[in-house]
Parts: C-alpha cells; structure tokens; sequence
C-alpha cells in the first residue's frame, strides 16, 4: 500500500464496495480483503469493463440464459451453506465419512456459484465444468491469498478437502490417521467462513453484472417461440439432471415453476440480493418424508441472507 492511499484511507473516504451500487447489499469481508479504495475502485471497474463487453454481444435469448445463471448462481449459495451445515452435523454426530464429503462439496458449490457468473465462460463451459477447472478458475481469479478478493488460499483449503473426502471415499480407514494433522484440521475449521466469503463474491459479481446489463439495457427479454424448446433444453442443462437409465428429465418443482415462468413472462437478470426472498420461498419448501428440519432449513436461509444484507 502506497503512503498516499494509506493516508486517504485514514482520512476518513473509506468507500465500500456498496457504495458502487444502487441496492442495499454488503460486502463487509471483501473490502477487508481489497485493503485500499484504489484497489476497490480498481475490482469494480476491471469487472465492470470485462461485464459491459460481454454484454455488449447478448441477444435476448443471451439475457434470458444469463438470467437462468444468476438463479443458478443464488441456487448454489443456498446448497452450499447447507451442505457446510450438514458438514457440522455430521461431524457432530461422529460420522467422518459424511462430515468430509459434505464440507468438500459445500466448498465446491460455493467457488461455482462465483464461476457461474464469469462473463468469460460460455453457459456449456460452466454446466459441464470439472472440479478441477472450478478450482484452478476460482483460485486464479479470486483467491489466490493475499491481496486477492477472498483472504483464503483456495487451492490450499479445496485441496485438503478434496484429499479428506477422497480419502473416506476410496481408502476408507479402519481408525483414523488424520485427526494430528493441523493442516488438514485448519481446511475443515475454515469451512463456514470460506462459504460466507464465497457468497458475498457471487452477491457482489451478480451487482455487477446487473448495474452492466442495465447500463446496456439488456437487463429483461422475451424470447420467441421458435426459441423456447433450446431455451428449456439449456435451463434443464443448468438446473436438471437426466436418469440414464430411463432417460427421464427430473426437475425440481420450484425450477419447473421458474421455466414456465421464464418462457410465458420473460426473463430479468437480478442480483441476489432482489431475488433473495424468492429463493427464500423456494428452498426446500416442496419436500415430502426427506424434509431435513425446519432447523435446519431456517440456519440455512438465515445465513444466506445474512451474507448478502448489511450487519444489524
């Protein structure tokens, strides 16, 4: 940090990353982590220009799947926090094998609801994506440690996640011969922090992909008809997940209400913070018997919500 931006920190402009936007939103721990207003400022704007550019090209059926993947994205901050929360419990309750398969997926929903907002990858690149490219994307765009938007070492964290989950899944042990390592401890400690981070970054990529759609005025569409049967082809890709064996499309019921509102009313690009209470509404509320708690369930939302709205 140079004497000059340390001085007009002191100052008293220290000006937030929400203040870049017209919606109430926080980003409490990611301005922490871009120490400076020149390296805020300097985030918005390098987004901001690389958003407008992609934007620039969309046609409205490009709106109506970036639509589709900002839901997406808010999807996942939800399945992140509850698998972290699962994570928890399980380990809790003794059952190791759970707990580490739970905390790495919770890691890996967490990095993709970011990805799925990178104007840089295609729709198909990022719904057929590896965990690898997840990572290997997610650490050099965001979180490299210091200086990076998130303070976390991704690579390090995921990595040791991914080696416990691997571990239980594959060499499952007899007794346990991790429980004296500190590093493999400290990835599974970091667990809650690393998700609420993550979704404060998706909260704050999706601000700014709205504030450029608008900007553009490619921020809601229509599409036509002859464009709606690969518009529900690409929403099930995104959402969806086809039974090999008998070749059934298998929706959720909140997503099959979200296509059929998108192909009869259109479509507009939200932050995550305007679509909040939706999902809210949405989240585990169509369950039967595999209902996991009201507990449970209500943590989860909270959290959530917590993590993109300004502290009390």
């Amino acid at each position: 940090m140079s004497l000059q931006e340390k001085t007009s920190d002191v100052q008293g402009s220290w000006i937030p990353l929400s203040q870049y936007f017209d919606y109430i939103c926080d980003f409490f721990h990611l301005d922490r982590n871009l120490k400076t207003n020149a390296a805020r400022q300097k985030y918005h704007d390098g987004w901001m220009e690389k958003y407008q550019k992609s934007i620039s090209a969309w046609t409205d059926y490009d709106v109506a799947i970036w639509s589709v993947r900002a839901r997406q994205s808010l999807k996942l901050c939800f399945s992140s926090t509850y698998f972290a929360l699962e994570s928890q419990r399980a380990r809790k309750q003794g059952v190791m094998a759970s707990a580490y398969y739970l905390g790495y997926y919770s890691v890996l929903h967490a990095m993709w609801s970011v990805i799925y907002l990178d104007p840089q990858q295609t729709t198909k690149n990022v719904y057929d994506i590896t965990h690898s490219k997840i990572l290997n994307l997610f650490h050099s765009d965001y979180a490299h440690g210091n200086n990076s938007v998130l303070g976390y070492n991704a690579k390090k964290i995921v990595g040791n996640l991914r080696f416990l989950r691997e571990y239980y899944s594959y060499r499952m042990p007899l007794n346990s011969p991790l429980d004296q390592d500190h590093e493999l401890a400290m990835a599974f400690a970091s667990l809650g922090g690393f998700v609420k981070h993550c979704i404060q970054l998706a909260h704050l990529q999706s601000q700014l992909l709205m504030k450029s759609a608008m900007r553009k005025k490619k921020a809601s569409a229509s599409l036509p008809l002859e464009q709606l049967p690969t518009f529900a082809d690409e929403f099930f890709a995104i959402n969806g997940k086809e039974r090999e064996m008998t070749q059934e499309r298998l929706l959720d019921p909140a997503d099959e209400f979200a296509l059929h509102e998108s192909m009869s009313k259109g479509c507009d690009i939200m932050a995550h913070s305007l679509a909040f209470d939706h999902m809210f509404d949405d989240f585990m509320t169509c369950l039967g018997g595999t209902n996991p708690g009201e507990e449970i369930i209500s943590e989860t939302r909270r959290l959530v919500g917590a993590a993109l709205y300004p502290r009390k």
